[in-house]
């Protein structure tokens, strides 16, 4: 069915290449492609109640299951039987990764329950918060997403993970939320149910049905990694990224990614991070829209100062479709070049005051010289360096206009960058 395959450069000398979908550990697989047959290794079919054959992310007819429950009873959902391989005690990791799609919420949507209101897992959608949430309970406890992580009529990859004493939420393979399981001990008495939640005590039981799509759900026995997570989240991409790679000339970056085809995709953000965790939007580049032919596209990152004094930059690539749908291809790592690093000045050019900033690398005495284009010495003061970076404004409103030379000389090495004077 949907298969996409990332092929990136993780360092710019390293080159990792991901191949196939994770199979380890992998209980049961929902193709959800008008049935519920599994096709898995335990052969956990599914019993249709109602729910309709329907459109994936990509359009493609019969390959997602469809629920409409605008009230109650529920009319439409499915159950697989009870089975020991996908009842997990109370120290089993595991995983539930599906995509869904929530076409309205005028009640909780039930997404998977397997015996949720008896300790066991469950999911499902509610904007009691004011917001649009997904919420993943196991043992009694829950793990809810973040404000504005989900929006109305959006395909979203969800993958649900339990890992020792912690549940965590993943979106479009980036860690959304995490919390702790419960402490109420896991029965399994009752068929689990897709599409809406379940509760013996009520007739009938199914209640808070799901008003929207799923597709592609499994079940694994173990706790997912964070590449394998990114590897089944390629799904809900609107491209199929092939590579993205980047290369630095004087830390100036030019970052290259090939599709292989596009779907109604709409632009690309460039996020860019100095520390591989938190990125913010360095550039947005627009897509084709739909193409069954490879693209290419190229983003030259002339970098700041401030992201200059650091040893290394972070880069990936979050491609948005029309619907406003998004997913995050891995995280590209690019080392800086070590002398630009240690001798920064700006603004360049300059009018008044240019500041100087050294790197992290330069401690102790040193000594900071200014030339003019003939070599002649305009500007010369001892300086002491500290551990980590160093500004200095240095007041150049009466030199004249011209091209001027900094140098910092620490030890035996002399670093040198040239500024202009307007």
């Amino acid at each position: 069915m949907k298969r996409i395959v990332f092929s990136l450069l993780a360092w710019v000398c390293l080159s990792v290449t991901v191949t196939a979908q994770p199979t380890a550990g992998l209980m049961a697989y929902w193709r959800m492609d008008g049935n519920y047959v599994d096709a898995g290794p335990n052969f956990i079919n599914g019993t249709n109640s109602g729910s309709t054959a329907t459109t994936n992310n990509k359009s493609v007819a019969n390959t997602a299951m469809a629920y409409a429950n605008p009230g109650s009873p529920v009319v439409q959902f499915a159950t697989h039987p009870v089975n020991a391989n996908l009842s997990f005690g109370t120290n089993q990791d595991f995983s539930i990764d599906f995509s869904v799609l929530t076409s309205s919420q005028p009640h909780p949507g039930g997404i998977y329950d397997n015996n949720l209101n008896y300790g066991g897992p469950g999911v499902f959608m509610w904007n009691a918060n004011g917001f649009q949430q997904l919420i993943f309970n196991f043992k009694n406890a829950s793990v809810l997403t973040n404000n504005g992580a989900l929006q109305l009529n959006v395909w979203k990859h969800f993958c649900c993970v339990r890992a020792g004493t912690a549940i965590k939420i993943y979106i479009n393979g980036v860690l959304n939320a995490t919390g702790s399981a419960g402490a109420m001990a896991p029965v399994y008495n009752f068929p689990a149910r897709f599409g809406s939640m379940f509760f013996n005590g009520f007739s009938p039981p199914q209640y808070n049905g799901h008003n929207g799509k799923i597709d592609e759900f499994r079940i694994y026995n173990r706790a997912l990694t964070d590449l394998e997570i990114l590897i089944l989240a390629s799904t809900a991409l609107p491209v199929k990224l092939t590579s993205f790679t980047g290369v630095n000339r004087n830390n100036n970056i030019t970052l290259n990614w090939e599709t292989q085809y596009e779907q109604n995709s709409s632009h690309y953000n460039i996020q860019r991070s100095t520390d591989g965790l938190n990125f913010t939007n360095a550039a947005r580049v627009n897509a084709n829209g739909n193409s069954n032919i490879p693209l290419f596209y190229s983003f030259n990152d002339d970098l700041p100062a401030s992201v200059k004094m650091y040893k290394t930059v972070f880069y990936r690539l979050q491609s948005v479709d029309i619907d406003g749908g998004s997913g995050t291809s891995p995280v590209l790592a690019i080392q800086l070049d070590k002398t630009d690093i240690q001798l920064l000045v700006y603004p360049n050019p300059v009018k008044d005051i240019l500041q100087v900033q050294t790197g992290s690398g330069l401690s102790g005495a040193a000594m900071l010289t200014i030339t003019d284009m003939m070599g002649r010495r305009v500007y010369q003061k001892d300086i002491d360096l500290q551990l980590g970076s160093t500004a200095i404004p240095i007041n150049i409103s009466h030199y004249g206009a011209g091209i001027y030379y900094v140098h910092i000389t620490n030890g035996n090495e002399t670093y040198r960058k040239q500024f202009i004077k307007e």
